[in-house]
């Protein structure tokens, strides 16, 4: 029998080599990896550490992700060792040769143990999307396809891509009652709190679907009880009797406010982390705004040693805008710096630059550390870029509004000259409608009441279900009727404004204007 698995055991232990921990050379025990740098670990071997031990490569918390892949690895080998009697696997030090096994082997064979017939894992373009929106992990999720998802999120697939409804992985599994799909996803940085189709979260997809078992573990990660769909409801009001058990069991849960979060559940990927991190990896793309020209200079060295893209127009791939900033780290209102809070982009300050020279590696910086305050409202592009990191609707989410205004003029706002067509532009990139007619209120009073995301929590609002705005601009040409419905309202334009500078839907009753 020996002599039948001398291969076997040889290309074993060869495989196994390739798989031990970086620093203690042993199995792997809760494997984690370094996104930045590519190698794996002990979990407990790196508990503690600041740089990778094998590179030397800096290493934040956010770039710790349990490996899945090379703890299934681990297990499909010491299942083949013990069916060859091989009692030594892990003693690389036992009469080895050396591995000739490549790395990126590693990927193809987890496959084939898997499942010969497994669709293979592209090596690039994995958060790919079809005409529907959807990943290769959104398909692989609706098929139940439990070791093929464990294999795309080792591979770096994104578990907080939306399709073309809004839905993430984790949507489509909770609404479809998968829940080890589901316990899965979680562990893999996914998000319980990204609003999908008509502003529904998880834990709502969730009680609707009456998942006693999905509800627990997504509050277990955090899921957010007092979270607000666009009807205006909380995940509790979707349990329709409480006659029935577990919609009763799950009435009490979210009523009562028990905090089920796991304490030892380490979440190393939160969606404001790990969204934000793979954003960064995959695009870094900078628009220096009202720089003066020593530091534009310097700008263009840093972007030239770290290879990151300049770009002299303000276009949608933007992720990062550059200011200089005042002694308070403010920064006055501007167009480019409102179409960067409507988008969520990073606002930083030209600091971040000047220090970005002595770094080897621009993603390990912290950027919060340069983030701009203010704008001039404190609070203001933190609150913007959050929103966005968090895949929460744009601040002007199901509002349609109609501009009274002449195309042809120019208005003075905040010191800006603005015209119609870029105020328009504002509203689009808040994600809301323009209007080419006046809108009445007779046309609109009998639709559906839909609430606001932004004030879905604050029903004494005077915005609180209000969908249409009429914009204009005091003066000769200002409406002769103004409405005040709760559907309808005719505002200022400096109320709009305003919106923007605080990142809210500002109440017009709070600045006298109803």
């Amino acid at each position: 029998m020996d002599i039948l698995w001398k291969n076997t055991r040889e290309a074993l232990k060869n495989f196994a080599e390739v798989l031990v921990c970086n620093k203690c050379g042993n199995e792997p025990v809760d494997a984690v990896r370094y996104i930045n740098c590519g190698h794996f670990f002990c979990k407990k071997c790196v508990r503690t550490d600041t740089i990778c031990a094998k590179c030397g490569t800096p290493v934040q918390p956010v770039e710790i992700h349990s490996d899945h892949m090379i703890k299934s690895l681990t297990s499909y080998c010491n299942i083949i060792a013990e069916i060859v009697d091989e009692k030594n696997l892990w003693d690389i030090n036992a009469d080895v040769p050396n591995s000739t096994l490549e790395p990126s082997v590693v990927l193809q064979v987890n496959s084939e143990v898997t499942n010969r017939k497994q669709p293979r894992i592209p090596q690039k373009n994995i958060n790919k999307i079809n005409t529907k929106g959807e990943t290769i992990l959104h398909s692989a999720c609706l098929k139940n396809k439990i070791d093929y998802v464990k294999l795309l999120l080792a591979a770096g697939a994104n578990p907080n891509t939306k399709d073309n409804a809004g839905w993430t992985p984790l949507q489509e599994v909770v609404s479809s009652g998968f829940v080890n799909l589901c316990k899965l996803l979680l562990e893999n940085g996914a998000s319980p709190n990204v609003p999908g189709l008509e502003n529904r979260t998880a834990l709502h997809e969730a009680v609707k679907s009456k998942n006693l078992a999905v509800v627990k573990l997504l509050l277990q990660y955090s899921a957010k009880r007092n979270v607000y769909d666009k009807h205006g409801k909380k995940p509790v009001d979707y349990c329709e009797s409480l006659e029935d058990a577990a919609w009763s069991e799950i009435w009490n849960i979210l009523k009562d406010g028990n905090e089920l979060n796991d304490t030892s559940i380490t979440l190393n990927c939160t969606l404001d982390q790990s969204f934000s991190f793979t954003q960064l990896r995959n695009a870094f793309i900078v628009y220096p705004s009202n720089l003066g020209e020593d530091n534009k200079e310097q700008l263009y060295e840093v972007a030239s040693k770290h290879k990151m893209k300049i770009i002299s127009k303000f276009r949608s791939v933007v992720t990062h805008v550059v200011l200089e900033a005042n002694n308070k780290n403010i920064v006055p209102l501007s167009y480019d710096v409102m179409i960067a809070i409507l988008r969520g982009n990073w606002l930083l300050n030209s600091e971040w630059f000047q220090i970005a020279m002595d770094v080897d590696d621009i993603l390990t910086m912290d950027f919060e550390l340069f983030e701009i305050s203010g704008a001039p409202v404190e609070g203001t592009p933190r609150r913007a870029r959050e929103n966005a990191q968090n895949q929460h609707p744009r601040l002007f989410n199901e509002c349609s509004f109609y501009f009274a205004l002449n195309s042809k003029n120019t208005y003075y706002v905040n010191e800006m000259l603005l015209k119609k067509d870029a105020l328009e532009k504002l509203v689009r990139e808040g994600n809301g409608t323009i209007l080419t007619r006046e809108p009445h209120p007779e046309d609109i009073e009998d639709r559906e009441q839909i609430v606001l995301y932004h004030i879905a929590d604050d029903p004494s609002h005077s915005l609180y279900k209000c969908t249409h705005y009429i914009i204009y601009v005091p003066g000769r040409d200002e409406p002769r009727v103004k409405y005040n419905m709760p559907h309808i309202k005719t505002l200022p334009l400096m109320w709009l404004i305003e919106c923007i500078e605080k990142f809210t839907l500002v109440d017009p009753l709070h600045l006298g204007l109803l």
